[in-house]
């Protein structure tokens, strides 16, 4: 093995390390809330907290949004199920909250961001490149707003998708140009 190619790695990977530990530090002046901050984050924890209570099934009405007398529940939301799904796996190990878990999400998703971001990077020019883009999009400061422990939006997930279906999708023409 090449002691060269091997350090580099190392230092890719330390620094990559160092990206997902920057991003979450900054946002963890508001994890020690006892609730879930503001009004649409709170109707994500809502409904994450119907799901687990309905054994992961999302109800069909929602009698608390625009009361009276209520309206549909949008069939196919992800995240409430992700907020429900992590809060099974956490629970399974420690006597966590749904609220907890719901305060501490948008830090699970912030430190998965990076990954897709990386290889994205990577991809389009080089291990630099994808160490770039990984530092910019956990520390673009639009999102660091948005992104906050406790603030349980949807925008840490979109953000996190966004960068997967871009990397899937040039994957994808890049192995099938070579097919061709």
């Amino acid at each position: 093995m090449n002691p060269r190619k091997t350090l580099e790695a190392l230092i890719v990977a330390l620094f990559f390390i160092l990206i997902i530990y920057l991003g979450v530090w900054v946002r963890l002046g508001t994890v020690n809330t006892t609730t879930v901050l503001d009004y649409d984050p709170w109707w994500w924890y809502r409904h994450a907290k119907e799901i687990v209570e309905n054994n992961f099934h999302a109800p069909k009405w929602d009698l608390l949004s625009f009361y009276p007398p209520g309206r549909p529940v949008e069939p196919f939301q992800g995240w409430p199920y992700t907020i429900a799904f992590l809060y099974k796996i956490l629970s399974s190990f420690t006597t966590i909250s749904l609220t907890r878990v719901a305060i501490l999400s948008p830090l699970i998703m912030v430190a998965l961001i990076p990954i897709p971001a990386f290889f994205l990077g990577r991809l389009l020019s080089n291990n630099i490149g994808g160490l770039a883009v990984a530092l910019f999009a956990v520390l673009t400061p639009t999102f660091l707003g948005v992104s906050m422990a406790g603030y349980s939006d949807s925008d840490a997930p979109v953000v996190f998708h966004m960068f997967l279906s871009i990397l899937s999708m040039l994957i994808l023409l890049k192995y099938s140009k070579e097919k061709l």
